[in-house]
This record gives structure tokens, sequence and C-alpha cells, in this order.
């Protein structure tokens, strides 16, 4: 493996951790164990600290830390990120992002990325659910590490699932796909479905029903075998996921036979999302294999913007947002001189419709100036997939017409 230009997905989720490697010479994403020789792939998302010598430590040495050397352990810091919220330690506060840097950088270390900000090429952490919270918190992490945005990025479990799906073999997604996934005593139905009559081919994935497994083996396989018919349906599906460590073919024995009916491809396994994350890197980086598909999550910005501005005296539509595009790795920041008003005015349109409507964004209070002699600075960017926040900044004009420092907020939101 090359250590110098590595690819990395990491699944990060409240109770465990997962890390994955692209391998150039395999062409597909590996997991990495935890020790050497071992084939345990799940490690704990949790830190400890040692007060003796303020050492951090994360995963399993972390609780062995805590229980030997009374370290203080921090078992929260998945909840920390996706809410936004601090931990005191020590009298000093800590917040998510800078836990999970900490908890990232040893994650690295274990993988053989000592260095991040030279050796890691690309990095995409999944998680189950993407927040704002979230998004800042990895984003800082990021920063800290020397990651620049361009080769450290971010994505739900849903679109981990459909990157794992389509560097499969195409006679695993020639139809729908689903995914069982086993957790806590439950097990969760999702589906991923495209559409090949549109260029890109465009791919959604959709929550199926989920049920919580009783009894003994006998009866759990009943209940399994109910599951699997309620959520197949009549549907066609090429390909189906087993994911997780609570299913065991040794009790589950009439649900892979249903499972197996109609030729349809069966896999198992415990790694689906890091390695999703980590052939996404792969993709982000070296892109080409997705090329002909759009993955279209309830995260993707479903709305173009623009605004109409004068060029050489010729009116001309400036595209500022572009829809297709996940709401977290969406962001504009430009000047502009205001020819005159106390406004700006931005053109948007649904994707892949051509009739636009207007936004009026108001500033109140705009010193009065001479046409032409007022720049602004604007920032975009999308706190959800439907919701924009635009912040307009007064600069003034030079010495001329000092900046007033008056700074403008409005947030445009998704009415469809």
């Amino acid at each position: 493996m090359d250590v110098k230009r590595m690819i990395i997905g990491i699944d990060l989720n409240r109770s465990g951790s997962q890390v994955c490697c692209y391998d150039r010479s395999l062409g597909d994403a590996v997991s990495i164990p935890v020790k050497a020789g071992s084939d345990q792939l799940t490690f704990p998302t949790l830190l400890c600290l040692v007060p003796a010598d303020h050492s951090w430590y994360h995963g399993i040495e972390a609780r062995y830390f805590a229980e030997k050397k009374n370290g203080i352990l921090i078992d929260q810091l998945y909840d920390l990120c996706a809410d936004g919220t601090s931990a005191w330690i020590e009298g000093k506060e800590y917040a998510g992002a800078d836990l999970l840097a900490v908890f990232l950088r040893k994650t690295l270390e274990a993988a053989g990325a000592e260095n991040p900000a030279s050796q890691v090429a690309g990095i995409v952490i999944t998680v189950p659910k993407l927040t704002r919270f979230f998004v800042r918190a990895i984003r800082q992490a990021y920063e800290v590490l020397g990651i620049p945005r361009n080769r450290g990025f971010l994505q739900d479990y849903k679109e981990s699932f459909f990157v794992h799906t389509l560097f499969q073999s195409q006679d695993v997604w020639a139809r729908k796909t689903g995914l069982f996934e086993f957790r806590n005593g439950q097990v969760h139905f999702s589906c991923l479905e495209m559409n090949f009559r549109t260029k890109p081919v465009a791919a959604y994935v959709n929550d199926g029903g989920s049920i919580s497994l009783k009894g003994n083996d006998e009866q759990k396989d009943r209940m399994l075998v109910s599951f699997i018919r309620e959520s197949l349906g009549e549907d066609l599906y090429s390909g189906i996921f087993l994911m997780g460590e609570e299913f065991d073919q040794r009790w589950a024995k009439e649900s892979i036979r249903l499972l197996c009916k109609g030729a349809r491809k069966v896999f198992g396994g415990n790694n689906l999302y890091a390695k999703g994350a980590a052939l996404s890197a792969r993709e982000k980086t070296e892109p080409g294999h997705l090329k002909s598909f759009l993955y279209v999550g309830s995260d993707l910005v479903r709305h173009n913007v623009s605004m109409e501005l004068m060029v050489q005296g010729i009116a001309a539509v400036y595209p500022l947002i572009s829809a297709g595009v996940n709401w977290y790795e969406t962001a504009a920041d430009f000047e502009i001189l205001l020819d005159q008003g106390e406004e700006l005015t931005f053109l948007v349109s649904r994707m892949n419709e051509k009739s636009r409507k207007k936004l009026v964004m108001p500033l109140p209070g705009l010193p009065s100036r001479p046409a032409g002699t007022t720049r602004l600075k604007v920032h975009m960017e999308y706190e959800a997939a439907g919701k924009c926040r635009i912040t307009a900044e007064d600069l003034g004009f030079g010495e001329m017409f000092p900046a007033s420092g008056k700074i403008w907020n409005e947030v445009m939101e998704d009415q469809n």
C-alpha cells in the first residue's frame, strides 16, 4: 500500500468506528484491523485523557487506561460532534471538533498515516446522519490535521451504501439492491434503485421498515423471513447485502434460502460503510468510475442560484450555486458593485427546470451613495439541503466612501 498517497474511509458511529484504505493494486478498499494479526475491525468511538501526563488515548486503549489508570473517559464523542456541544475536562472546555481531531489523528496513525497533511491524498468520514454541527466539526478537525477541503470529505451512510454498491460488478446492481442492517437487536432495510432512463443515471436510497428480533434462533429466523418478504415484496432485486455482527447464518437458515431465490447475489459483512467511504474518497480524488451516475440523496441541493449582472455593459446571468451537489459541499463567496437600490436580487430555478423565480434580499440602512460606489461582500452557505444562509457586508468604496460595517442576513428556504 502506498503510504504517501493514502486514500482512507472512516465509518464513525456512536458505538464503534472502522477504517478502510483503498488499495490501488487490488482496485478495492481493504479494512484495517484494530491490531496487527487480528480480525477485529471495529473499535470504540471514545477518548481517554490520563491526567498524570495529559496523554490522549483512543478506542480500545482508551477504555483500558480509564479503568487501569483512572483516566477521564470521553464516550460521548459522536454526540458532542452531532449536537455542537462541548465537554469540560479538568476545568478546560473542549469542543467536539477538538476531540474529534485527536481521535482522527490517533486513528490515522494506527492506519499508517502519521503525517495526515502529507500522506493522506483523500479521506471520507461517513456517519449515519449529517447535521450542520457534524459538518462543522469534521471540517474543523480536518483543518487541525492539515487536510484541505479538496482532500477531506464527508457523507452519510446512504451515500456510502450507494458508492459501495456501484463499485461491485453490474450484475449486483442491474436491478434494485437491498441492504439489511443488523444493529442493537434490530434489523433495518434500505433499498437502492436507479433510473436508467436519465443521463446521468439517477440513483436513490430509500428507507424501508425496521423490526426487533426476539426469541430463540428459530423464532428470530421466522421473524426475519416475514420481514424479508414484506421488504422485498414482488420487486426484482439483483443484489442483497447483510450487514452487522448480529447476523449469523447458523440461525438464519430459512432467511438465507429466501434471499437467494431468483438468482439474487447475497453478501454478508460488517464493513460496508467504511468501504463505501474509502471508495468514495478514491472517486473524489481520482474520479471516473461513477461519472455516469448521480446520487440523488436527501442532502442534495435541488436549486440553481444565480444573479443577473452587467458585464461590460451587457446583461449576463452569473451562476453562484449549482444544483446536484450535497449541501455541505456547497458555498459561494463573491464581491459585487451595487448599481442602484437597496437590495440584492437572486434568480432561483429548480434542478432540470428552465423557469426562474426572483428572491429579493433587502439591505435596510445601506448608506446612500452614487451608483457603482457601493461594494458588497456576499457569502452563501447551506445549513441544510433546502436552507441557504446569505450574508452581505458593506465594504464601502475606498477612501471616498468608507465601509459602514453593516451586515445583512437572509435565509433562502426551499418552499417546494
